[in-house]
């Protein structure tokens, strides 16, 4: 994808991720080998998605969100290498092992730009709500939420309990940006990710996640999918027509 740089991307990397790196690049400059396609094309599916994420995390923080929250941090470097992020506090909300890892790796970047917190977390047995309220986020303010590659791995009850708590802590004027997968994608795909053991559950039409979201009290501000984001951002360049179904749904309440 043009102009998408992450300083952080090659930090958070284990080392098998280095090794594999290593040997794509190596292929490179023949612009050939399966390995090389198959992860570029790969690449740029993601590198569109946090495009179209950060642009929406741009315009939450320019409409007054004091506060973001990841939801299932990770490795997601944003409160890095986004200068809007200036003055805001951004709640990593994680798994205590996952943040242990990233900590020690952060050492190999400059001090972030957002005002980090990481805020470990056991989804399955604490509370949302009481685990952000120990640490320190405010209900009163607009707050910018991120839920990226996480929901299709939930069953819709579990959404939906996890959409009406964000709104719960959501002052007017908060913005929540939920990455989802669109029904569609074939038994093949879907076999490989359940091997991997990240088995996909749910999935969402548009107006089946519009209407998850309107129960909880959002207005959604816009909903829009990969090839949006390629004509958006990638001048309509990249090959990821394979990944139609990735969307991101952006709602404010």
């Amino acid at each position: 994808m043009p102009d998408f740089h992450d300083a952080t991307a090659r930090v958070f990397l284990s080392d098998r991720g280095k090794k594999s790196l290593a040997k794509i690049e190596r292929e490179r400059d023949s612009q050939r080998g399966m390995r090389y396609q198959s992860a570029r094309v790969m690449a740029d599916m993601i590198a569109l998605r946090t495009a179209a994420i950060d642009k929406a995390v741009r315009e939450a923080v320019a409409d007054g969100a004091k506060q973001l929250v990841i939801l299932g941090a990770g490795y997601d470097g944003r409160a890095w290498r986004l200068p809007e992020l200036a003055g805001v506090k951004v709640f990593e909300v994680d798994h205590p092992a996952t943040q242990s890892e990233k900590r020690a790796r952060l050492v190999e970047l400059p001090p972030s730009i957002g005002n980090v917190e990481f805020v470990p977390i056991d989804f399955v047995r604490d509370s949302l709500d009481k685990i952000l309220d120990k640490a320190g986020h405010d209900r009163s303010l607009p707050t910018c939420w991120i839920w990226e590659g996480v929901v299709m791995y939930l069953a819709r009850d579990v959404v939906r309990a996890t959409l009406a708590g964000i709104a719960r802590r959501s002052a007017r004027g908060s913005t929540l940006v939920v990455n989802y997968h669109g029904p569609g994608r074939g038994f093949f795909a879907m076999l490989i990710f359940r091997l991997m053991g990240e088995p996909q559950i749910s999935f969402w039409t548009k107006e089946e996640m519009e209407a998850d979201l309107r129960a909880a009290g959002f207005v959604v501000r816009e909903d829009c999918g990969m090839l949006d984001w390629n004509n958006q951002f990638a001048h309509g360049e990249a090959k990821v027509e394979r990944g139609f179904y990735m969307r991101i749904a952006t709602a404010r309440i």
